[in-house]
């Protein structure tokens, strides 16, 4: 049986404020450096409080690619 794989995960330890992020596409971790744990906490929060995080990190891509942060 084979294990469904996640798009993308991030781990971050709020000790250390250490970040890494895992993407399926590239399929290995990248380590973030410590200056970027809080724009990554400010995503992960916003998709853990999403009602659908699918959609939502959808429309946050759609803004950088757009270079457009106010929507």
């Amino acid at each position: 049986m084979e294990k469904d794989v996640p798009d993308f995960a991030v781990f971050q330890n709020s000790r250390t404020f250490k970040s890494a992020i895992w993407t399926r596409e590239l399929g290995k971790w990248h380590h973030c450096d410590k200056e970027e744990y809080p724009a990554i906490l400010i995503l992960v929060t916003l998709l853990r409080e999403s009602s659908d995080p699918e959609s939502t990190m959808k429309q946050i891509i759609r803004m950088m690619d757009n270079g457009d942060a106010a929507g």
